[in-house]
């Protein structure tokens, strides 16, 4: 049952009811330092009809120590280091970041939508990184061409199930914390796990996976967290390079997804299509 990291999407396990809550896609670039506040109304002015709503947020910093001072210091002609920036709509599943060095889309759950696949949230990302170029070009004559890190972020919440109703049962759904679980005894309960680890696919591409315990904000109900962050650098740091390394980096996903949830919860919970 489990695919290779060259299946195509027409082979892959979909699910009807997969646990994913928020889905990222984040390019990192070399910084546009001539950006401004300024700059970043006219952007708006672009999208507001699809993003209405600006929300400004922390920088998200850098791996490298020459990105992390671009990102955070003061450019000539500004009294403060240019934010990031939100763009969403309250109604809509989608949130646009932008900072100097980054442009990310998230897809987030809500209430009424449901996923709608890795293919079609990677095409929206795409439609929307060329319209950030095309404002980059034409506002400031410059190019966003050359890549220093790609990222693709997955974050499920696993609810209660047929399977999973207290922390001791994480094994059913998560085979790969049984060692901790096993422990479990009447004088010793398993109450909690935080736990990480990390994997290289190749030398460009690195999965790290984290488990959490929890329990939702809304009902309290105790969920599981499982997230799945892949990144590293395209072979050749350019667009079309990242192109290619997001693909090799959702194969690596799905595939480790597959290797690391057990089959009965594949089955008889999140149901393939």
């Amino acid at each position: 049952m489990t695919q290779s990291a060259s299946a195509t999407s027409e082979s892959r396990i979909k699910f009807k009811n997969p646990p994913i809550n928020e889905l990222v896609i984040a390019m990192y670039h070399l910084p546009v330092t001539e950006m401004r506040a300024q700059h970043i109304g006219i952007y708006w002015q672009r999208i507001r009809d699809r993003y209405p709503i600006c929300e400004q947020q922390p920088p998200i910093a850098s791996d490298t120590p020459a990105e992390l001072a671009m990102t955070l210091q003061n450019m000539a002609g500004e009294v403060y280091p240019l934010p990031r920036f939100w763009f969403s709509n309250a109604d809509k599943p989608t949130l646009i970041q932008i900072q100097r060095n980054a442009f990310i889309l998230n897809w987030r759950r809500g209430a009424n939508n449901s996923y709608p696949h890795f293919e079609e949230v990677e095409k929206n990302f795409w439609k929307e990184f060329a319209e950030y170029v095309n404002f980059i070009q034409e506002t400031l004559g410059n190019k966003v061409d050359v890549v220093s890190r790609c990222e693709l972020t997955y974050i499920d919440i696993i609810e209660k199930n047929d399977l999973f109703s207290s922390p001791a049962e994480l094994k059913n759904v998560l085979p790969l914390v049984a060692s901790q679980c096993d422990v479990h005894s009447d004088s010793r309960k398993f109450v909690g796990i935080n736990s990480a680890v990390t994997y290289r696919i190749n030398e460009n591409l690195l999965i790290e996976i984290s488990t959490k315990l929890g329990t939702r904000v809304d009902t309290k109900e105790m969920v599981a967290m499982l997230e799945m962050n892949a990144h590293g650098t395209p072979t050749d740091i350019s667009i079309e390079g990242a192109r290619s390394w997001y693909q090799a980096a959702h194969d690596a996903i799905y595939e480790t997804f597959l290797n690391i949830t057990s089959k009965r919860v594949q089955q008889e919970v999140w149901g393939p299509l």
